[in-house]
Parts: C-alpha cells; sequence; structure tokens
C-alpha cells in the first residue's frame, strides 16, 4: 500500500454511508492506477540511474506529494479526546473490550493473512514470466496491467458489496483469489506444456480481479461491524497487522524459492503457500461474517 493512501483511508468512511463501499473502491482504485504508470517508469529508472537512486527519487515522490494530502484532509468529525498540548485528536485507543471481540479477532487475523499472501503474487510477476520465456520488459507490462485490472476491480467489487452486502462479497472475492492460485498458478506451475503460459496469463487476470475486491471493501466493512466511531481505532490497528503481513508473506515466499535449473517447479511451494494464506483469510471473514450475524441477527445482505 502506498504511503499515499493512509492519509486518505483515516477520515474518509466517515463522509459515506449507503455508498461507502463504492466510494473506497474508488479512491483507492488510485492505487491500481499509480501501479500501472509507475511500473514502467521505474524500469526507466532503473536502467538509466540504478537501483539506489530510483528508490531516492520514489521516496522524495512520495513525500512531496505526500504531505499535501495530508495537509489537505479534514479532521475526525466523531469522537475525539484532549491531549497534554491541549489540542484535540480523535479516539484511536483500542479497549480491551472491543480487541477481545471475536469479530475483532477474526478481522484481525484476516487482514494480516491477506496482507503476507497478497503480494506473493506482485512480486513474483516479473521472474516467474522470465522463466516462461518471455522477457522482463513483458514481464514488467503484465506487472502494470495486473494494476490497471486490480484499479478497475475495486470500484466494480465496491459497488457490488453496496448492493449485495459487503461481507458476502469480501467472502467471495477472497474465495475467488485463493481458488485462482491453485487452479491457475499451481496448474501452470506442475503443467511442463505449452499451455503454462495460457494458464499464466488467466491467473493474472482472475487473480488481479478478485484481489481488489479487499481493499475496497475492508474498510466498509469495519465501520459495518463495529461501527463508524470505533473505525480509527480499529483501523489503525489493521493497518499496523497489514504491515507484518507484508513482512511475513514474502520473505517467507523467498525462502521457498527453489532453485533455477528448476524451471516453473521452483515456484510451486510458493503457489502452495500463497493459496493456503489466501484460503486462512476467507476462512477469517467467514468467522467475522458468523459472529456478527449471531450477535446483530442474521442478515442473507451484510
Amino acid at each position: 500500500m502506498s504511503l499515499l493512501y493512509f492519509p486518505l483511508l483515516a477520515p474518509a468512511p466517515e463522509y459515506f454511508t449507503n455508498h461507502r463501499a463504492t466510494a473506497m473502491g474508488f479512491i483507492l482504485a488510485g492505487g491500481g492506477m499509480g501501479g500501472l504508470i509507475l511500473s514502467p517508469v521505474f524500469r526507466t529508472l532503473l536502467s538509466h540511474v540504478g537501483g539506489r537512486w530510483t528508490l531516492r527519487i520514489y521516496g522524495a515522490f512520495n513525500l512531496v506529494a505526500g504531505l499535501p494530502v495530508a495537509c489537505a484532509v479534514p479532521r475526525s468529525r466523531f469522537a475525539s479526546v484532549s491531549t497534554a498540548d491541549g489540542l484535540e485528536r480523535p479516539n484511536t485507543h483500542l479497549s480491551r473490550a472491543l480487541a477481545t471481540r471475536q469479530t475483532f479477532i477474526f478481522s484481525a487475523l484476516a487482514a494480516f493473512l491477506q496482507a503476507a499472501g497478497a503480494q506473493l503474487p506482485l512480486s513474483f510477476i516479473p521472474s516467474y514470466t522470465v522463466v516462461l520465456g518471455l522477457t522482463a520488459s513483458k514481464g514488467a507490462n503484465l506487472l502494470a496491467a495486473s494494476n490497471a485490472i486490480n484499479a478497475v476491480a475495486r470500484i466494480m467489487t465496491g459497488y457490488a458489496g453496496d448492493r449485495f452486502g459487503r461481507q458476502n462479497t469480501l467472502i467471495l472475492t477472497l474465495l475467488l483469489a485463493a481458488c485462482s492460485v491453485f487452479a491457475f498458478w499451481l496448474t501452470s506451475v506442475l503443467t511442463t506444456s505449452s499451455a503454462s503460459l495460457s494458464l499464466w496469463l488467466a491467473f493474472i487476470v482472475l487473480y488481479s480481479f478478485s484481489a481488489g475486491g479487499y481493499y475496497a471493501l475492508f474498510p466498509a466493512l469495519i465501520a459495518e461491524v463495529f461501527g463508524i466511531r470505533q473505525y480509527a481505532a480499529v483501523n489503525a490497528f489493521i493497518l499496523f497487522l497489514r504491515g507484518l503481513g507484508t513482512m511475513f508473506g514474502t520473505p517467507i515466499g523467498g525462502q521457498l524459492l527453489g532453485k533455477s535449473e528448476q524451471g516453473t517447479a521452483a515456484y510451486v511451494n510458493i503457489a502452495y503457500w500463497d493459496g493456503a494464506l489466501l484460503m486462512g483469510a476467507t476462512a477469517c471473514c467467514v468467522g467475522v461474517r458468523w459472529m456478527d450475524g449471531k450477535g446483530k441477527g442474521w442478515k442473507w445482505i451484510a
């Protein structure tokens, strides 16, 4: 998640109700479009100025673009607390009662596992594409296309969530993402025929679409399950766990990568690992749906 997301995510759900997921989908679609634009830009920078200066330029860009956004974001409209310096700030304290709720525990686990699994395919799209016989440039183009599909998916799944239930749609998209790993990526890894590339391309399209649903729907789910007044506290902790999940999933995936002489078979353990993480996230979201319905009364559209 880009640095620019954080100031936007905090207050945005407060200003929407019936169309909250759709609004979040439009806002967060910028992340996918940013990936579409930045992927070829980074490839050009890497070839001309090297990795160190590319990172410096990216850091400076985040700083220059992020500061005006952070300054322009309005304060929370809800409960605030007085600090020692006399300022009023949103109450982001996570109470023990809230932290021990089963819906919160399931939500936290879902966020951690989804963050651990979601970035794995994106991290290995360029390298696996090269293993299949294409160029590194085409691998970068596929990564850019994945980001574009993801951006469109955030809007579409946000709209579907507002209409058919945010929790329902979130579970469906997570399940679809997990199934796409097993059905297409794993099959591509295990297949030695020419169909391996076709399966890989099908996986990129389906996974990019289904993975986009989480980003639009989970902020709306937090507001729906825990109440909008608890959104700042819950979302802050969820983002913290997502950061930990990112450091957990991809590094382990790198350790599971086999030797280069194995070809596509070098990625078999990564595919299993990714599918297991996403299936775990799906199961946790089912737990949130079940416990929330148990506490508030069951609704088919939720």
